[in-house]
């Protein structure tokens, strides 16, 4: 069971050793996350303790490090692997290339530092693009001073289908496209009898037969779901008036996932910007209310 009390804003980005999987969890197995809000950074009093970086989750499985999704949270992360004396060899997995996934990438130091490697993996956007083409578009002018082409390290670059399945290192990774509106993708990773899955951006309402059907494949048994659960919409984008009826709260679809799945721990991560420490401290007791196994992600969490 995760233990789920967060530090002191002092401290918040402390490693802590109570943050921790059920010890049959092999001893190389870490994940951090580095950011966890969404769409936009929101660094004010009220979101200290949960913290106001956009979407970013370092997993490290034995050998191999894996980045998912590069938001502002990478910025602290680039930083951390800075002080490494060995070159940076990492594997960088986007879900989609909305502005809160990608914002952080150009401003990731190890990328432009000699001798650091990293393979870049994401799926074609809904305009066709690649997950190349939308890196090198956002860092172009006007938008940026320094092309992609800049980055020194060696990036490699792979488009990902639904369904591939592939191996990183002794790592076996299974993806599946999670969302067809935003063509959203999710990973499961398995090393050594550990299965990780992550999955943001999901639907904010029931999901259709078969893609349930294929969502409830990817979580089977896992050991971790991190799951876009705690996002609640930014009503104003949509004009919705009194008379429309409330928003769906996709932590509770996150919560029939695991339970269906057998999921065994669940982590809830992609907070609006409107939803304060007070909100998630709250959800939190309604979410754990509901399955005893689940958190919300703050910002340093480490497992």
């Amino acid at each position: 069971m995760i233990n789920t009390a967060r530090p002191p804003v002092t401290s918040r980005l402390q490693p802590k050793a109570s943050d921790a999987l059920p010890t049959d969890v092999p001893t190389d197995v870490a994940v951090k996350f580095w950011g966890v809000r969404g769409s936009v950074p929101t660094p004010v009093p009220t979101n200290q303790q949960y913290g106001g970086n956009t979407v970013c989750v370092e997993v490290v499985l034995g050998d191999q490090r894996i980045i998912f999704d590069s938001g502002t949270g990478i910025v602290n992360l680039g930083q951390h692997l800075q002080q490494q004396a060995a070159p940076v060899n990492a594997h960088i997995f986007f879900t989609h290339t909305q502005w809160d996934r990608i914002q952080g990438f150009p401003f990731f130091q190890p990328a432009f530092t000699p001798n650091n490697h990293f393979t870049v993996y994401g799926g074609t956007a809904p305009n066709g693009a690649s997950i190349k083409h939308c890196l090198t578009d956002q860092m172009l002018q006007p938008h940026f001073t320094m092309p992609l082409q800049n980055m020194l390290a060696g990036l490699t670059f792979r488009t990902l289908l639904n369904q591939a399945t592939f191996q990183v290192g002794d790592v076996s990774v299974d993806v599946f496209n999670i969302n067809p509106k935003t063509e959203a993708l999710g990973y499961r990773l398995s090393y050594q009898g550990y299965t990780l899955v992550y999955a943001t951006d999901t639907p904010n309402e029931e999901m259709a037969p078969d893609l349930l059907t294929g969502f409830l494949k990817l979580a089977d048994q896992a050991d971790l779901l991190i799951y876009d659960g705690t996002y609640s919409d930014l009503n104003y984008l949509y004009h919705q008036t009194a008379a429309d009826p409330e928003p769906a709260r996709p932590w509770e679809v996150g919560i029939k996932i695991a339970q269906k799945a057998n999921v065994k721990n669940l982590v809830l991560v992609h907070h609006s910007p409107v939803q304060t420490d007070a909100i998630l401290d709250q959800l939190q007791e309604e979410v754990q209310s509901r399955f005893a196994n689940a958190t919300i992600a703050y910002e340093g969490m480490t497992l």
